[in-house]
């Protein structure tokens, strides 16, 4: 038995050196570089591409969901629906800015207690992303993540967001500051038609509005409608700041946090 293992031990040697030696040369090869080199490029690029994804959505939801998040950023800051522009500037002529003022904190407000509720639709999709996904955003250009997150999860996100925004809008009460605004309108409507000098068409047009019980120019809101309107504005907000970190991180990567982003964005912007 001895002697049967020993010959086949002499037998197989050389076969095992010449495998190892095979090995050894393919390592070394080009073409093992290029495999392994694809295999980490892949992998480097989809965890960097979830990592900013990651870091776009925390710093958007992170910096709307604050006290005042929505409201003191002039670039997300919901304002009046078009439709109450007019009445506002005439309210405000007229000493009510605090009324206007107030209504638009109110849906700012709203908008802010819904944010924090959406993070979990974005990681879903950051959790799903696929390597020919990640490649695409890598080499999409500014913009193109904001892109590829508005296009998969705007509905989503308009279905999560509503009923919060719904909810938030009666817990805040700001159908009484629209009512505020409304009833300081109505009071000195009156004095508009009066100062308002014009030809005598447009002032029978005027006195007909006034004894109809219409308002020349404050329109009546319901509840659905502006649930509607916030609920869209919070997800502008939400894109807006998500495409400022985006393209942040791709003018100076080194900023991002993610040090697998900083390598991958890096070296992507070099060449």
């Amino acid at each position: 038995m001895k002697k049967i293992i020993s010959l086949l031990v002499v037998i197989m040697l050389p076969l095992f050196a010449d495998w190892s030696s095979l090995l050894g040369s393919f390592a070394k090869s080009d073409t093992a570089k290029s495999v392994v080199a694809k295999t980490t490029g892949s992998n480097d690029t989809i965890l960097a591409i979830k990592d900013a994804l990651k870091e776009g959505t925390k710093y958007a939801i992170n910096n709307l969901s604050k006290k005042n998040g929505f409201l003191s950023n002039k670039n997300v800051s919901i304002p009046l629906p078009p439709s109450l522009k007019k009445a506002a500037s005439i309210v405000s002529k007229y000493g009510g800015q605090s009324y206007v003022e107030g209504f638009k904190a109110s849906i700012n407000h709203a908008a802010e207690k819904a944010v924090p509720a959406t993070y979990g639709i974005f990681e879903n999709s950051i959790k799903n992303l696929s390597v020919n996904d990640a490649k695409k955003l890598l080499k999409g250009g500014d913009g193109s993540i904001t892109k590829f997150f508005r296009d998969k999860n705007s509905k989503e996100l308009y279905q999560k967001i509503y009923p919060i925004v719904k909810n938030s809008i009666r817990k805040i009460d700001v159908m009484s500051y629209y009512n505020s605004f409304k009833g300081y309108y109505e009071k000195y409507m009156p004095k508009v038609n009066l100062s308002e000098k014009s030809n005598s068409l447009l002032n029978m047009a005027m006195n007909f509005a006034k004894q109809s019980g219409a308002s020349k120019y404050m329109i009546d809101l319901s509840e659905k409608s502006l649930d509607d309107y916030v609920t869209k504005k919070s997800i502008d907000g939400l894109f807006y700041m998500i495409a400022q970190e985006e393209s942040k991180i791709r003018k100076n990567p080194l900023q991002a946090t993610s040090s697998i982003v900083k390598k991958v964005f890096s070296t992507y912007m070099k060449n």
